[in-house]
């Protein structure tokens, strides 16, 4: 992960991470920001961030991965969630890692 002055300041405040998600996951029940967020997978898959507690408000951020690839995303700014954090895995079971406060 490239260590940017927006990392340094997230790190400075508390920067939690979701730890290994592979499906449907409420990641914070609370507004919050994503700094940023790690995906692979063997097989194709999709993913969605909303903004919601459990996948009931607006998709923010989504991703469709094929077979056999990795992806680092980094935000900065970073994504604002107004109610929380949900991760909603459509397809297939990737490897999610999510950094945010």
């Amino acid at each position: 992960m490239a260590i940017t002055d927006t990392y340094i300041r997230a790190a400075e405040h508390g920067l939690s991470y979701s730890g290994l998600k592979t499906a449907d996951a409420a990641i914070k029940s609370a507004p919050g920001k994503v700094f940023w967020l790690t995906i692979s997978d063997a097989s194709a898959s999709a993913i969605q961030l909303n903004d919601s507690t459990n996948d009931s408000g607006t998709d923010l951020w989504g991703l469709i991965l094929t077979t056999n690839t990795y992806y680092h995303f980094n935000f900065d700014p970073p994504i604002e969630f107004a109610t929380g954090i949900f991760l909603d895995v459509s397809t297939g079971t990737p490897d999610v890692y999510i950094g945010y406060i």
